[in-house]
């Protein structure tokens, strides 16, 4: 039911979707609709849930939380990975789309949706300040948080939204590793081997 009502406001917009028009999408009574739900806010609401920034932390969890002590660098990759995976989802992707299309990015707060985020992420980098994985002194936490993220973020709107073709989204997404290898490189200590790293050295040497 969110996922027909997400597909309207997306199209149509948030005032050009109408409670009778989410009623029909879904095969349903407007009273039944009601029954769910009091308003279409709440219809809203529900159809919006955790496909914005938030989901930036949400992302770990289906992550090893060991992995963050035991290779920091494999856990940024692979809390990138799950938050790509999200925002490039249907749902995701409508999300953003709608986002800019009706100019909602004031009216939900987004600005600090995204603050409040950083501020969690920079939890993961203020520990490894702490442990030593980080030099001190590099950046605050959540700027780091920032550093890392925002481009991310940045891709997000400009490449993974409703009408993106695949190999847009494909080249958005390896954009966004090579950002999170770099990152990488620039803030860890003794960073790893960045992956995926072709040597192109022709030389025969």
């Amino acid at each position: 039911m969110v996922d027909a009502a997400l597909r309207l406001f997306a199209q149509k917009g948030y005032a050009g979707t109408s409670i009778r028009a989410i009623a029909r999408e879904v095969g349903l009574s407007e009273s039944v609709l009601y029954a769910h739900f009091p308003s279409k806010q709440a219809i809203f609401d529900a159809a919006v849930s955790g496909l914005g920034p938030q989901r930036l932390m949400a992302g770990r969890d289906g992550l090893d939380p060991e992995l963050a002590d035991r290779d920091p660098a494999e856990y940024l990759r692979a809390l990138v990975t799950s938050v790509l995976d999200a925002w490039d989802s249907p749902n995701g992707r409508l999300f953003i789309s709608l986002m800019v299309r009706d100019g909602l990015v004031h009216e939900m707060d987004l600005g600090g949706t995204i603050a409040r985020s950083m501020e969690e992420a920079g939890g993961l980098f203020e520990h490894w300040i702490e442990t030593g994985r980080i030099p001190a002194g590099l950046g605050r936490p959540a700027d780091l948080a920032w550093a890392l993220f925002g481009p991310v973020g940045q891709a997000r709107v400009l490449w993974l939204h409703a009408d993106a073709d695949p190999e847009s989204r494909r080249a958005a997404r390896e954009r966004c590793m090579r950002h999170t290898e770099l990152f990488i490189r620039a803030v860890f200590r003794e960073p790893p081997e960045p992956k995926d790293v072709v040597d192109d050295d022709r030389s025969g040497h």
